[in-house]
């Protein structure tokens, strides 16, 4: 029985190892990035404070140099999207308040459950001829609230219930709600509008990359707490790109092959493993006043609405 616990162990590590050089196969990592998908899944939850000795210690799992790692805390700081705390010879991190809403909207749109309700209306969004050089600026903000672009200056999205109460109006532009005549098909309007052909390729190979873990977790493995950080930073760090760009539209809008919904429910069995023994690890972790950094006020195994 041990042995088989063992092999089932090694398995786990096998497949988190063939993760982590998939990993530094890409042409070029973003170790800013991952930092990241690091708080704003893992630090912010637990007070948003971070030694870098803590943060070094996942990168050399991830195979990450110190030099690389320095270079991206720097950037970050100057950035304004973290501010460092210096005791001694201990540098700590914490996201700056500039960047809490926008780390929030983001929160959001990576554990939300994956459908809305829908009201069958439409937001309309149209920019004016006056809009000029800050158009391009306003166009990247509508993208990121989930609207495709219809025209140059006509931008559309359904309603839900998470979007019903935003704010949208602003300077030289008009908003509308609409629904679209029984005639017009919707199915093509997404299709011409949104264009999610290289989102859901990249939702596919997400599958492909971490069937094997789930698999693996799902048959009694297990990973010790640091190698359960590690895998849980990879999923996030993978996924996170794909859900902030995924308008995530009603069920009635999607075809049932849609690969988006697959690859969340991926996500979510892998996170909910994981959870426990991942969160293990960040119990070790100290903050600046030489405490545990804090329990989340929320159970990490319950995101994605599981």
């Amino acid at each position: 029985m041990t042995g088989n616990i063992y092999s089932m162990s090694d398995s786990a590590l096998q497949e988190l190892e063939t993760l982590i050089d998939d990993f530094h196969s890409q042409e070029r990592i973003r170790v800013w990035s991952l930092v990241i998908t690091i708080f704003g899944d893992a630090v912010i939850p637990r007070g948003g404070e971070l030694w870098l000795g803590s943060l070094q210690e996942l990168m050399d799992r991830l195979r990450i140099e110190p030099s690389a790692l320095r270079a991206a805390m720097s950037r970050l700081t100057a950035d304004g999207w973290l501010t460092r705390l210096r005791l001694g010879r201990k540098s700590y991190y914490r996201l700056a308040e500039a960047g809490e809403a926008e780390f929030a909207e983001a929160a959001r749109k990576i554990y939300a459950p994956r459908r809305r309700e829908w009201s069958g209306e439409w937001t309309i969004v149209v920019l004016s001829g006056r809009a000029g050089d800050e158009r391009e600026t306003r166009r990247r903000q509508l993208r990121a609230k989930g609207f495709g672009a219809l025209a140059p200056t006509v931008f559309v999205r359904p309603d839900n219930v998470e979007n019903s109460g935003e704010s949208l109006i602003g300077a030289d532009q008009f908003v509308f709600h609409s629904r679209l005549d029984e005639n017009s098909d919707a199915a093509k309007l997404i299709v011409q509008t949104w264009q999610l052909f290289e989102v859901e390729n990249h939702y596919g190979k997400l599958i492909d990359t971490f069937s094997a873990l789930e698999q693996s977790l799902g048959s009694g493995a297990d990973l010790d707490p640091l190698s359960a950080m590690v895998a849980r930073c990879l999923l996030i760090h993978k996924f996170r790109r794909m859900a902030l760009r995924d308008p995530v539209f009603p069920t009635e809008l999607m075809s049932a092959s849609w690969k988006g919904d697959a690859a969340r429910t991926l996500v979510s069995s892998i996170y909910r493993m994981l959870a426990a023994s991942s969160e293990s690890w960040l119990d070790s972790c100290l903050n600046s006043e030489g405490q545990q950094i804090p329990k989340p006020e929320f159970g990490i195994a319950e995101r994605f609405g599981n």
